[in-house]
């Protein structure tokens, strides 16, 4: 996959990246409990605790080095039983050179972006929720994928926004986006329960999102996509820009 040239002439690449780092460690709760990791040229952060665990992890983002210098800096930070590698790199040896260098390669994801400036707003065909403070019980507990992914930080926060599409009173998708004062957001945990895919809820929840985002005068929406899912997100606007592998060590 190569850099594609989006929009007004600009490559948004870097744009899109920094946007995903920012779209985790930006997040409230996660402002609250986590602490920058002195590991340049590279970039990290260490979280204390999770919402749903206890137990701390770190979490590193490399882009533009040299697999030898993004390792030394990693191994350069006191090593805790988890961390995460998230690398940008387009580069077809990419997963051979960091697994040489003793990293195992857990998958990969592609970075995408859509123009909200030029995308033509579209209703959904399913009614969409924004979660309140008073739903974060009861939507956890509802939750398809089991995860407890909402916290009343996150909640209270205008910039950040919940969603779920309920059939039956049953929560059957969700996701959260969060706007940025970059003018991007960051779009994630994405999930359709088994029994409902194919049948738009996923589409519908993206495109009120999306809705809610350029309203908010957001020019960008980014996110990282499992290959399976490209198909969905190029629905709803976005394009590919490159690939990052996540690997730990």
């Amino acid at each position: 996959m190569v850099l594609i040239e989006l929009g007004r002439g600009m490559h948004i690449i870097d744009t899109a990246w920094q946007a995903t780092i920012a779209g985790y460690v930006g997040v409230p709760f996660v402002q609250q409990v986590a602490m920058p990791l002195s590991c340049a040229p590279i970039q990290g952060v260490r979280v204390a605790y999770q919402i749903d665990s206890p137990v701390p992890c770190d979490d590193f983002y490399v882009a533009n080095c040299a697999p030898s210098v993004a390792v030394a800096a990693i191994k350069s930070v006191p090593p805790i039983a988890n961390q995460y590698i998230t690398i940008l790199d387009d580069r077809p040896d990419c997963v051979a050179h960091y697994t040489a260098l003793g990293l195992h390669h857990a998958y990969s994801e592609v970075l995408m972006a859509c123009d909200l400036q030029r995308r033509n707003p579209v209703s959904p065909a399913y009614a969409v929720r924004r979660a309140t403070r008073a739903d974060v019980q009861s939507w956890n507990a509802l939750d398809p994928e089991g995860a407890t992914w909402l916290h009343p930080l996150n909640v209270f926060v205008p910039a950040m926004g919940h969603y779920a599409v309920f059939v039956d009173e049953q929560l059957v998708a969700r996701g959260r986006s969060l706007q940025m004062a970059s003018g991007c957001s960051y779009v994630s945990m994405i999930y359709t329960a088994p029994a409902y895919r194919r049948q738009g809820l996923a589409l519908a929840l993206m495109q009120h999102m999306l809705n809610e985002d350029a309203c908010a005068g957001m020019q960008w929406s980014t996110l990282l996509a499992s290959q399976t899912a490209v198909p969905l997100y190029q629905r709803v606007g976005y394009q590919a820009l490159a690939t990052t592998h996540v690997f730990t060590p």
